[in-house]
């Protein structure tokens, strides 16, 4: 059988990854006696098409024979349980055009795979994008420190500019001049005499620079310049030095405001699908409100033209979306056997990560020895201070790069198996939990199991996340336990572990 090994990361800092990916993926198609082709890259998810994967994707839809298809683990295969390429492989798996191989998680789909192996697919797809959306925390933690500690993460504004200290730490110095130039715009822009033309006008005739009125806008809306950069809607106090004080801020902000405009505020009433539904006409969000002082009804808001839109009582909608949480309540046996296989998965993937763990400390100490020599070096003047400068600024990168993957690997250690059996346990009560929730964890609780819920007529329409659809399909065919392949073979020792069922899957 011919296979296509697939080796792929995403991020500079993972390249070092690939040489053990091929390894294992070759080393996986020889010892099941498969011919293959192997593709290695390195291509973002989050910028450009991932065209090198598409290209893959094409070679392979285009064979006329059935195929296998190895990633060595599902975050390698997919992050993104909604992206184009994840469902164009389960479109070709579920067809039988090709099989679906994750050596290093026992793990084969194919068109005749029980319903536990597809539910285990979407279990560790939803973890790997669990794990993307975590390294993404972590820098976002990182970011609000620093903004916290007065530092600027971004590129400076008109009038700064960003530098490197000697020591290698960022830093943002005022460029002379074109502070001189902010600080004469507003000291303008106060006296109420000067409009946005006028100050560029005068800008120009003292200093020679020329920037439009709407960028001048932007100068005088900034707070940046007395003092507290503004991130996301809130004022951090920074480090750097003003080219204005707050009073004067304050001034122009009086000018260019006129007068001050206060919000109207809102009380909103807790409805609990307040703002989770849209009308399946128009694409209007769903609205409620109380008739007769006691029942609740929603209806489409019309904004974008009027149509004949029902009014539906908040409890039918209601009776509709308990039925979801009743199709995803996993039976007990269904349960028992999913926890083992998520078990085995999760003690091979700590073994895994001791292993990884071991070898980046082990690098790690070997580029502060390679940093301590360096300096030893420039100490003994065997080296230039611009030599060791630029060799002491390769050596951190490449530490803190390696410190940054260690800190991914330990925050994501045990929290797979951990949230997989919080999301069973979830699947287990479901009805329990929809009946006796409050108001925001029964929105919560659709959250995480529906999504594009829309309303029409007095139909409520929704698609389930997954891997709570195929808990659904598991359902409706009385089948969580798998079926008696067409032509029984020797599977991987974890999943033909599993029952025998009896009745077939339908796809």
């Amino acid at each position: 059988m011919h296979a296509f090994l697939i080796a792929r990361v995403s991020t500079a800092d993972q390249v070092e990854a690939l040489p053990a990916q091929v390894y294992k993926l070759t080393d996986y198609a020889k010892s099941q006696g498969y011919d293959f082709e192997l593709f290695e890259f390195h291509e973002s998810a989050y910028k450009g098409t991932r065209e090198k994967f598409r290209e893959v994707i094409a070679t392979i839809q285009a064979s006329t024979e059935k195929v296998v298809v190895v990633f060595d683990k599902v975050d390698r295969f997919t992050r993104d349980s909604s992206a184009e390429e994840t469902n164009i492989f389960k479109k070709l798996y579920q067809s039988g055009k090709i099989e679906l191989h994750f050596p290093s998680e026992n793990l084969i789909l194919h068109e005749g795979s029980p319903s536990t192996d597809r539910m285990r697919l979407g279990l560790n797809t939803i973890f790997a994008e669990y794990y993307s959306d975590a390294i993404s925390d972590n820098v976002k933690r990182r970011n609000y420190q620093l903004w916290r500690d007065g530092y600027w993460t971004g590129p400076a504004p008109f009038g700064y500019v960003n530098i490197s200290k000697p020591d290698g730490s960022k830093w943002i110095d005022k460029v002379p001049v074109e502070a001189l130039a902010v600080k004469l715009a507003y000291e303008l822009y106060a006296t109420g005499s000067y409009s946005l033309r006028l100050v560029r006008m005068q800008v120009i005739k003292q200093y020679g620079i020329s920037r439009s009125i709407g960028q001048w806008d932007k100068v005088l809306k900034n707070p940046f310049y007395a003092g507290q950069m503004r991130i996301k809607g809130k004022l951090y106090k920074h480090n750097y030095e003003q080219l204005i004080n707050s009073s004067l801020f304050d001034q122009v902000k009086a000018v260019r405001e006129g007068h001050a405009i206060q919000p109207k505020r809102w009380a909103g009433l807790p409805y609990p699908y307040r703002g989770l539904i849209t009308c399946a006409d128009c694409g209007c969000k769903v609205t409620f409100e109380i008739k007769k002082g006691k029942y609740v009804y929603g209806h489409c808001t019309q904004f974008r033209g009027k149509h004949d839109a029902a009014y539906v009582n908040e409890k039918l909608m209601t009776k509709q979306l308990r039925s979801v949480f009743w199709q995803i309540q996993i039976p007990e046996d269904a349960y028992e056997e999913v926890s083992k296989a998520l078990l085995a998965d999760d003690e091979q993937s700590n073994r895994q990560n001791s292993e990884k763990l071991e070898h980046i400390n082990a690098e790690i100490k070997r580029y502060e020895s390679k940093i301590e020599r360096n300096y030893d070096m420039y100490l003994d003047g065997g080296i230039s201070k611009e030599t060791y400068q630029k060799k002491h600024d390769e050596l951190t990168l490449i530490k803190a790069s390696l410190e940054s993957t260690r800190k991914n690997i330990e925050l994501m250690a045990n929290n797979n198996y951990d949230g997989a059996l919080h999301l069973l346990e979830l699947s287990r009560k479901a009805p329990d939990l929809f009946e006796t929730a409050e108001i925001e964890e029964r929105r919560t609780l659709i959250n995480m199991v529906l999504s594009n819920l829309e309303l029409d007529d007095k139909e409520l329409w929704w698609k389930l996340k997954e891997p709570y659809d195929c808990m659904v399909l598991c359902n409706e065919n009385a089948n969580w336990l798998g079926m008696r392949d067409s032509n029984p073979r020797m599977l991987v020792p974890e999943t033909s572990a599993l029952p025998l069922g009896e009745s077939p899957i339908y796809m």
